[in-house]
């Protein structure tokens, strides 16, 4: 009696146990499709998201491509040798396009032109300069109230009187057939502008060159190689089927690769804004970004610190792809750091100067390595 006792109870206490497990994979079962609904739901936020972000961009980049344009061939009516910015040229235009700056980070000189009106008099143009000058030594970089030209002009911004050595006066015609008396001022750069606008960004290299464990003589060398600190830099190249791409700022990220990279590497989605780009800390941070990814991820096993400088360097300006190809001819990463790790400084050095695969880069890293020395 007291063993079917026993078997009753043991029945009875698996059926239990079976309910319960029976009951707790059903609950498991449940939670697991609420969370790949979640997951799902949350999936197709993000991926409608991210179509709408692509396509305002898009929208945006169309729109400021037909004004562009409309920009281009208002100018060419207007001027007889057309400017606009570029790496080391700082360039703009009223609205009316009456008055230009020409600003040459490079060789130091602000350039201001003035279109009036035939025998308009000497006085009138030189007020519209001046108007202009002051309107631009106001202009600051985004993220900074610091004028952009602080300490550069070798005059006293402050003067109202430009001196009369600087002006020239002449009758122009535009493209466009119509005759106007043009005024033209050229005020040079302090012999040391270079190296104030330097001292102006040297706290933000240090301050990323310490975060991520990159010389900041080797930033600094590459914004000067890249930009002559010039904030407002862009240039243009041409990307593959034609298309054209840009690159921005002190450090020259391109948006879409290097930039992409870096932007990705803390945190952000997709690519960065020009806007950002124009900004120096989101600039020079992501430039650092990129460099240290250069050293940590791509060129890791370096075992020299000199051949990693090289090498990244080299990185930086044409992509680490193009570096193998000059190190072993082919696009093998892994092939190259072997080489590499077998050759000395010098001899790396030497090589990449006469085997990358760009001229560019080739006379890029002769520029970087020579003005190291001067930081």
């Amino acid at each position: 009696m007291r063993y079917l006792k026993w078997l009753f109870y043991s029945c009875f206490m698996s059926t239990l146990v079976f309910a319960q497990q029976s009951e707790w994979e059903r609950q498991r079962q449940q939670e697991r499709e609420a969370w790949e609904r979640q997951r799902a739901q949350e999936r197709q936020a993000w991926q409608t998201q991210a179509t709408a972000e692509r396509e305002r961009w898009q929208d945006m980049v169309d729109r400021e491509s037909a004004a562009w344009q409309a920009h281009v061939a208002a100018v060419k009516k207007r001027w007889q040798d057309i400017r606009f910015s570029d790496v080391k040229n700082w360039v703009g235009y009223d609205e009316a396009l009456n008055r230009r700056f020409s600003v040459d980070f490079e060789n130091g000189n602000l350039q201001l032109e003035v279109l009036g009106q035939q025998n308009s008099a000497p006085e009138v143009l030189r007020k519209n300069a001046r108007d202009m000058l002051d309107e631009l030594l106001q202009e600051t970089t985004a993220g900074s109230d610091r004028p952009i030209l602080e300490d550069q002009l070798d005059i006293n911004p402050d003067s109202r009187d430009i001196p009369g050595a600087m002006v020239e006066r002449e009758s122009y015609t535009a493209p466009d057939g119509n005759i106007y008396e043009k005024m033209t001022i050229n005020i040079p750069f302090k012999q040391n502008h270079l190296r104030i606008r330097a001292a102006k960004v040297l706290p933000l290299v240090k301050k990323y060159a310490a975060k991520y464990s990159i010389d900041p003589k080797l930033i600094m060398a590459i914004i000067h190689t890249e930009s002559a600190y010039n904030p407002k830099a862009i240039s243009t190249f041409r990307r593959s089927r034609g298309r054209v791409g840009h690159a921005y700022g002190l450090m020259q990220l391109v948006p879409y690769s290097g930039g992409k990279e870096a932007y990705q590497y803390i945190g952000g989605r997709g690519e960065p804004t020009p806007a950002l780009l124009f900004t120096p800390e989101k600039n020079i941070e992501l430039g650092v970004v990129y460099l240290h990814k250069l050293g940590q991820y791509y060129y890791a096993g370096v075992t020299d610190s000199e051949k990693k400088q090289y090498l990244i360097a080299a990185g930086y300006n044409t992509g680490p792809q193009n570096v193998a190809r000059g190190v072993v001819g082919k696009r093998d990463i892994p092939a190259a750091i072997h080489t590499a790790n077998g050759m000395t400084p010098s001899s790396l050095f030497n090589h990449l100067v006469v085997n990358l695969p760009y001229q560019e880069t080739r006379d890029y890293i002769q520029k970087v390595f020579r003005r190291i020395r001067l930081y």
